[in-house]
């Protein structure tokens, strides 16, 4: 019998400023999108492959993995995977039903380490989906880097579970192919004084949407959920992001910066906030900053931030959109550098302050690579 049982979450239920959301194994407990809903507003329905509706898995995700020293890893079957994972929308639920192996990370407790973990996932052509699931025991302090490439179509969920006073760092990178479509739900639960720090990077692709839901099982626990993204020549990444703040005296920052170039490229941010009344003494922040590159992208971002008690340390947010800096461009092309270079340099430097949150220099180094490439590329 799988360990992956069906069963539902009522996460909270409607009210005049949102409507119903649930958490489900079984797709049948979400209607299939037509565009309209709030939820898949933006989303371009027509090109995620119809993962949507009854697209069948054409082949397995092929995992592959180069683990720090202590780290262990495993492929399993359905049938050998505990999970605890509840999608909240119909393609994760999707997913999540239609998976044939997952991949499963153990970080043995009080294991510390610099060393990076690597996964790559080659969606190399077709309908997969597919499982991640990082385990990080108490005490216990790793790096783990999630990179998804090739072009096919895919449905990826992952769940990191920080055990008590763990400390993991994960990135997850999207660079796929042009014709790439993936539809991601990660799930974050922070254990007693446990701390996540997690980054998303968007660059390639045809559509991208994440779902990052973070959520706490002991009090005094941290998250942060970073991301980056650069939408060119038509692409579309959404990222939506739902902090469930269950516990007393935790803290989440939610920074996010985007930039969208070229005639229909269109990047989405949704960043939801919820402070249970339970949840006293919870700081919490989320900003998101957009950089508009021409006048055919368009960024759409909404921030919410719902509060149940009134006895919270700090509760904020905001969103701030706009162009391209003309007197930086115009100070850097006045000492010599060519329009393109000083484009270049502007969107560096715009991007640099979350990239700057990670110290280690291999890690600098690759992600630094891949955006440099994405704006190459952008100019073409």
């Amino acid at each position: 019998m799988s360990s992956a049982l069906q069963e539902k979450e009522i996460l909270f239920k409607s009210t005049d400023a949102r409507p119903d959301r649930i958490a489900s194994s079984n797709p049948d407990d979400f209607l299939v999108p037509n565009g309209r809903e709030e939820e898949w507003r933006y989303t371009p329905l027509k090109r995620v492959g119809n993962l949507h509706n009854d697209a069948k898995a054409e082949q397995d995700i092929n995992y592959e993995i180069v683990a720090a020293s202590g780290i262990t890893h495993s492929i399993l079957t359905r049938d050998e995977v505990k999970t605890k994972f509840l999608a909240t929308d119909r393609i994760s639920s999707r997913t999540q039903s239609l998976w044939n192996k997952a991949l499963v990370i153990d970080i043995p407790q009080e294991l510390e380490t610099k060393d990076l973990t690597w996964i790559k996932i080659d969606i190399k052509s077709g309908v997969q989906y597919g499982h991640v699931i990082i385990n990080a025991k108490a005490h216990s302090k790793a790096t783990i880097i999630l990179e998804h490439v090739g072009e096919g179509i895919a449905g990826i969920n992952c769940e990191i579970i920080a055990d008590v006073n763990s400390n993991i760092d994960f990135i997850t990178v999207y660079d796929l192919a042009r014709k790439g479509v993936i539809v991601s739900e990660h799930q974050f639960v922070i254990n007693k004084d446990a701390n996540i720090r997690s980054l998303v990077v968007q660059l390639g692709g045809d559509v991208v949407r994440y779902v990052p839901r973070a959520k706490f099982s002991g009090n005094h626990g941290a998250v942060e959920l970073l991301g980056v993204f650069l939408a060119t020549n038509g692409q579309f990444f959404e990222n939506r992001v739902f902090v469930d703040h269950n516990m007393k005296d935790c803290k989440s920052n939610v920074l996010y910066r985007g930039g969208a170039q070229g005639e229909g490229s269109h990047t989405v941010w949704v960043g939801d906030v919820l402070i249970r009344k339970i949840a006293t003494g919870t700081n919490t922040y989320e900003m998101n900053r957009n950089l508009l590159l021409d006048d055919g992208a368009r960024a759409d971002s909404v921030p919410n931030l719902e509060i149940e008690t009134g006895e919270v340390e700090k509760a904020g947010h905001a969103s701030v959109t706009g162009r391209l800096d003309d007197d930086q461009l115009f100070y850097l092309m006045s000492r010599g550098i060519d329009e393109p270079t000083a484009r270049q340099l502007v969107i560096e430097g715009f991007f640099s302050g979350i990239f700057g949150e990670f110290t280690h220099p291999e890690l600098k180094e690759r992600l630094n690579e891949r955006l440099n490439a994405a704006i190459e590329r952008s100019h073409k």
